[in-house]
């Protein structure tokens, strides 16, 4: 039996893809983007581990493992990128050498339509955290390989010697592993106002105090400020949208349920605002505007999408 939907955590997916886009907009070190980079990535591996305990994907078998997470995650990253290399293409006028070197790449995980790098690394933590619980049982011992995981790319030697593909990887699984294991604590828990709301402004002020971070270009600075910064920022935010009411929460929970689509082509979207009608998004009101246009010239794409090819973006056909 197919489990309810947790419309608090569609909610958080839609914060996240804002976020993300507004990232990708305000490309720069200042305050908003500082606080936005410091938790917004992980937040979605977050909300993917509560989602993996609450659904059980352990129980599934290999095989419903690998197709689900083949069809959900790399067929959408794999449409995606080609529309990304296609229309990258038209703009080079087609040169066969640059476009076979960007095919390549794809193929290796390192996307020429940079924010599809989350999928393919989504499928492997996933695959392999499910593995790990169903292999040592044990859930004491699995949050322990999954932290000295997490903790490698800390750690200078590895972060100069391993392939960039697998330290993304590496500082994801913590954070999924976060989200399973605190899966039943989300979904029971609570938490006051009074609280929320400081650890909310203090977690801002250490993050603003660290710097601007990210998992793709392993930029942490202080790892301990940029875990506990990443980890209080999702469960603030869920939190918060748990205890808002629906009615508030309703357009997030519109951009989560399409947040593959919005991630897969709001890059496309950004640039003809910016390159082609002249849109100027370094200033804030600038920025909101373009988050605004990119949410109203892709909502077509994701109804054509949703209605005729929903398995291009992860979902079953109705």
């Amino acid at each position: 039996m197919e489990k309810k939907r947790l419309s608090y955590l569609d909610a958080a997916r839609g914060l996240a893809i804002l976020l993300v886009v507004l990232g990708h907009i305000w490309e720069n070190d200042r305050p908003v983007p500082v606080l936005i980079y410091s938790f917004h990535v992980p937040l979605f591996f977050v909300i993917s581990g509560i989602l993996t305990a609450y659904t059980g994907q352990e129980r599934r078998t290999a095989k419903q493992l690998v197709l689900s997470r083949l069809w959900g995650l790399i067929v959408p990253y794999l449409f995606f990128e080609a529309v990304f290399v296609i229309i990258f293409g038209i703009r080079n006028h087609f040169d066969f050498s640059t476009q076979r070197a960007h095919i390549y790449d794809s193929l290796l995980l390192s996307p020429l339509n940079v924010p599809m790098w989350f999928l393919p690394t989504l499928c492997l933590t996933e695959l392999f955290l499910i593995l790990l619980i169903r292999t040592i049982r044990d859930k004491r011992y699995v949050a322990l390989v999954c932290l000295i995981l997490y903790l490698l790319p800390f750690v200078p030697v590895c972060a100069r010697f391993l392939p960039a593909a697998l330290l993304r990887c590496l500082s994801s699984v913590g954070f999924l592993a976060a989200g399973y294991f605190s899966a039943e604590l989300a979904r029971s828990e609570n938490p006051p106002w009074y609280l929320l709301l400081p650890t909310t402004v203090i977690s801002g002020l250490l993050a603003l105090l660290n710097g601007k971070t990210g998992i793709y270009k392993q930029v942490f600075h202080n790892p301990l400020l940029f875990t506990v910064c990443a980890l209080a920022g999702s469960y603030c935010a869920i939190f918060l949208l748990k205890k808002c009411a629906r009615r508030y929460t309703s357009p997030l929970e519109l951009a989560g349920r399409n947040s593959l689509t919005i991630l897969g082509l709001h890059i496309i979207v950004l640039r003809i605002l910016q390159e082609i009608l002249g849109l100027r998004t370094d200033s804030i009101p600038g920025g909101l505007l373009a988050l605004a246009g990119i949410l109203i010239l892709l909502t077509p794409a994701c109804a054509v999408l949703n209605r005729f090819f929903p398995f291009l973006v992860g979902k079953k056909r109705r």
